[in-house]
């Protein structure tokens, strides 16, 4: 699967995802956000009460190998068991996919003017 077809599955379909797969996307999220804070363990006794970080073991393991792998297994389980729900949206002109599933064209044709 093509870092673009991964990206858009992960992105429209977040509803899809498992409750250990939410759980472990909010956290890589919340992470990402808390980077370099300087209060970190204060907002992350805040986090953890609002669900956002998370001691799952299942969904921690989950995020073990990385952010990529995360993202390229879930983006595979879910087309694999929701093929039939998952509408790509290719570009009309090259045939790309397009950045959403209601754009009218993909981001590369978007800027073209010719």
């Amino acid at each position: 699967m093509d870092q673009d077809t991964q990206n858009y599955i992960i992105t429209h379909y977040l509803h899809l995802m498992s409750p250990q797969e939410k759980l472990a996307y909010k956290h890589i999220h919340s992470l990402l956000k808390l980077e370099g804070n300087k209060d970190l363990d204060k907002i992350k006794k805040i986090y953890f009460k609002a669900v956002l970080l998370t001691k799952d073991l299942t969904a921690l393991s989950l995020i073990h190998d990385g952010i990529e792998k995360f993202y390229k297994n879930t983006a595979q389980r879910i087309l694999s068991n929701h093929h039939a729900q998952i509408t790509f949206n290719n570009c009309p002109k090259c045939g790309k996919l397009a950045r959403t599933p209601l754009a009218k064209q993909c981001r590369y044709c978007y800027f073209d003017w010719h």
